[in-house]
């Protein structure tokens, strides 16, 4: 028998029991559909991370006091925030900080939340205090759309994010020039940003930017006298940046009066981010998948049960069919085809599904990418589950005897 011949009857004897196939096919869309999300949505959150990686570079590297690295962060699902050693870091660490060899600039942050008001409406924000250059060092991630950036000279000037200047008060869009009342004190508009735009700017496109000294005055009752949020690096060319960090690492402790074991802050490199997300995304993904593959076992056995009920209703029909000349492989044929048939159909309507729900999704922000090699693989996989779930009952009628068959 002809696959064609094959594939018409099969379309033929589905249609015949259209409601028990349809019921069928959506266990497959099921498993079809949570792999294409799953796969989707974690292809497009690695990209994302990729290219954030390509922006922040890996000549960069920050200083955080907290250890991440202890087992107990982002790398580790044991423990919680108040087993990880916590810390300050202060000028001093900075200065240390800029004399390790290598280290071509530094920039320091600290922020804290503070009521904002402009026009009649007022709120409440997290402000971003930092030295000018940090524009320069992120120059090909944050880039100005109007006005300028502040220098280390002015006060009272803010530089805002392109959604803190266009959505944070409303229909009350800030501009350059604008005065916003941080606090209680004025400080001006000097600069908007573009947007960035990306799956994971959300937040940095909503920052509000001051200079370092404002800062210092603003949030001087919520910090401690010299204390540092952040701490950001450019590396010169040509030096190592596990090098350079174990250096850092030594100093701060060192300031600290802290071993490297029990270290209260974390030097964290682009090689140390790229790592650990992707292991975080590697485990959830193996857990989703692992749902997802029952998921599709429980449509396989959808598919398995209709194509034995099939096999019971039709004996009459195989016993014509053997009648007639069939073969034992034309009868394992028509019914393999159909379970096939079967899991082609519910793969084309999970994918399509699935497909719509990232684009739904993106619209909120999540992102998603779907690769050729995942589309080609949700088929043939569907199209296999169709097969293997459909293989015994084909045998199964395959082998039955044709006059026993006709008696029915």
């Amino acid at each position: 028998m002809k696959l064609q011949d094959a594939v018409q009857y099969a379309i033929k004897s589905l249609r015949v029991r259209s409601l028990r196939s349809w019921l069928t096919i959506l266990g497959i869309v099921i498993g079809v559909l949570a792999m294409v999300v799953i796969t989707g949505v974690t292809e497009g959150v690695n990209k994302s991370v990729t290219d954030l990686m390509s922006n922040f570079g890996s000549d960069k590297m920050f200083v955080i006091p907290v250890n991440i690295e202890s087992g107990t962060g982002f790398g580790s699902f044991s423990g919680g925030p108040a087993q990880r050693p916590l810390g300050k870091l202060y000028e001093r660490d900075v200065e240390s900080v800029k004399s390790v060899s290598g280290v071509n600039e530094v920039t320091r942050m600290i922020f804290g939340r503070t009521s904002l008001q402009f026009k009649q409406k007022e709120l409440s924000a997290t402000l971003y205090a930092c030295d000018a250059n940090i524009f320069d060092m992120f120059g090909d991630y944050v880039q100005l759309e109007k006005g300028r950036l502040y220098t280390d000279n002015d006060r009272k000037v803010v530089v805002l994010g392109n959604d803190a200047a266009n959505k944070m008060f409303g229909k009350d869009k800030l501009d350059v020039g604008s005065v916003l009342v941080v606090n209680g004190e004025n400080y001006r508009v000097v600069g908007v940003l573009k947007k960035i735009g990306t799956a994971l700017s959300t937040a940095d496109d909503s920052n509000i930017y001051i200079p370092f000294e404002d800062g210092k005055d603003l949030f001087k009752a919520q910090l401690a006298k010299d204390e540092v949020s952040f701490i950001y690096i450019d590396l010169s060319d040509g030096f190592d940046a596990d090098e350079v960090k174990s250096i850092m690492e030594t100093k701060i402790a060192n300031n600290h009066r802290v071993t490297l074991d029990d270290k209260d802050f974390s030097v964290i490199t682009a090689d140390f981010i790229s790592k650990t997300v992707g292991s975080i995304l590697g485990t959830l993904s193996s857990l989703l998948f692992a749902i997802t593959a029952v998921a599709t076992v429980v449509g396989g056995i959808g598919i398995s049960n209709t194509m034995f009920m099939s096999v019971l209703e039709r004996h009459r029909e195989i016993g014509v069919l053997k009648s007639v000349g069939a073969t034992e492989r034309d009868i394992e044929i028509i019914f393999l085809t159909e379970s096939a048939l079967i899991g082609f159909v519910g793969g084309v309507i999970g994918f399509a599904v699935g497909a719509f729900i990232l684009y739904i999704a993106e619209q909120f922000g999540v992102p998603y990418l779907i690769r050729i090699r995942w589309i080609i693989f949700v088929f043939v996989f569907s199209i296999g589950v169709g097969l293997v779930a459909g293989f015994i009952p084909a045998r199964n009628a395959a082998k039955l005897d044709p006059v026993e068959a006709l008696r029915q």
